[in-house]
């Protein structure tokens, strides 16, 4: 079997015919109608809402809140139909401004906002980075019920009308992402984004992964209905980043209708587990922040004690806003990094999590052989990853690792893939 990789810079992965590999990949999905047509009427019945024009009227602010360039949604390719109910409303481009939703991501560059939302957007309309840990910029509304405080971006209060524009896949932390997560973490302080995500560290994945209702899913939707979210347009993407579904309206049930979309379009079936999983994590490539992504999912499918390829040239490198904290202590055991936490040790509880998030996988389930450019053989193996400079080199390495005849399956688009393994 020949194995292609996403990357141009990479040779494709000659696999023996000896060896038994399957190979699995999100459905062919395609749009119904053209991307515009789709969103459009998403627009034109919106869930739960008044249409956004007639909820537009009478506003004075408008704040339109987008994902930033870490994700893959195409902003710009609908965009302008949200403008247009906005036009229809009475409101001119003084009433709108526009902010990335970072969470806790690096800062967009005017070239990256230029390429999510277009040059037009961005030379006629104000954009703003959010900035987690700029106090001065957050207004603290209070805790939720299940006791988080929420800080917020001061923008979000100063608007009389929130739009949330984002995508529905499958992420490990909160069973889907868009919906009210463009506010929590995206628009958060460090509290709030620190609470959030800390909350999830005991709940099996099971009961998050793939579901539309959970306990983070709840917490995400108290705060950020508490901050102020009025609207949501969320779409849903093939594997070719093409437009296949939409939803609008209310942050809540729309999200739950998108959700049951994406788990159509991201769900694939896995007979088994495998003792060799090989997964790449496009388009969530830019830094290992993302493209653990990735490791989640093949996480989902290695057997206990097999071992994970993952090939992602991670550009950017290990995290840009987080790097320093994880050389620190690598990937130790689940229970040493909770320990790490709570003494204090590790300062933000957002890398707490991800940091169990790949520990999980890649120290007390399987062994981690990493293929990157972005992230050289030194700098993985103080990490606790074995490091390959090519796929190639990489099988190599886990067949040596493994049995003589070893199960192999081959993920393709492993970081939006909702795995539902057999059994």
């Amino acid at each position: 079997m020949i194995v292609e990789f996403p990357y141009p810079e990479l040779a494709s992965l000659q696999i023996p015919a000896s060896l038994s590999v399957t190979r699995l990949s999100l459905p062919q999905v395609e749009p119904r109608d053209s991307e515009e047509g789709v969103v459009q009427q998403a627009l034109s019945a919106p869930i739960d809402t008044p249409p956004l024009a007639e909820l537009a009227q009478g506003k004075r602010q408008v704040l339109i809140v987008v994902d930033d360039i870490s994700r893959p949604t195409p902003i710009h390719r609908f965009l302008p139909l949200v403008l247009e109910e906005l036009k229809a409303a009475g409101l001119g481009e003084e009433n709108v401004e526009f902010m990335v939703a970072l969470g806790t991501h690096r800062p967009m560059t005017r070239g990256e906002m230029t390429a999510k939302l277009g040059s037009d957007i961005v030379n006629r309309f104000p954009v703003y980075n959010h900035d987690w840990q700029d106090k001065k910029k957050l207004e603290f509304l209070g805790t939720t019920d299940q006791g988080a405080p929420v800080w917020i971006n001061k923008r979000v209060r100063r608007a009389d009308l929130v739009i949330g524009l984002g995508a529905i896949m499958p992420i490990e932390i909160c069973g889907f992402t868009g919906g009210g997560k463009i506010l929590v973490p995206g628009l958060s302080g460090e509290e709030t984004v620190d609470s959030m995500h800390w909350i999830r560290i005991d709940i099996p994945s099971e009961k998050i992964l793939g579901k539309a209702e959970n306990p983070i899913r709840t917490s995400i939707n108290a705060l950020a209905r508490k901050a102020g979210l009025d609207f949501i347009v969320n779409v849903i993407l093939n594997e070719e980043n093409r437009i296949v579904g939409a939803v609008a309206g209310d942050m809540v049930e729309a999200h739950r209708a998108g959700c049951r979309i994406a788990g159509q379009v991201f769900g694939v079936s896995v007979p088994r587990r495998f003792n060799i999983v090989i997964a790449d994590s496009y388009p969530f490539d830019n830094e290992f922040w993302q493209a653990n992504k990735a490791v989640d999912t093949a996480g989902e499918v290695v057997t206990e004690g097999g071992v994970v390829i993952l090939v992602s040239p991670c550009t950017e490198g290990l995290s840009q806003s987080h790097a320093e904290e994880i050389r620190r202590f690598g990937y130790p055991p689940v229970a040493r990094i909770k320990d790490l936490v709570e003494s204090g040790k590790i300062h933000h509880r957002v890398v707490g999590v991800h940091m169990v998030q790949v520990s999980s996988v890649a120290t007390e389930k399987a062994r981690l052989i990493l293929v990157s450019s972005g992230i050289g053989r030194e700098e993985a193996e103080m990490l606790g990853f074995s490091w390959a400079g090519s796929p190639a080199e990489a099988l190599n390495m886990a067949l040596e690792m493994t049995e003589d005849r070893p199960d192999i399956a081959v993920l393709q688009g492993a970081s939006r893939m909702l795995a539902i393994v057999a059994g």
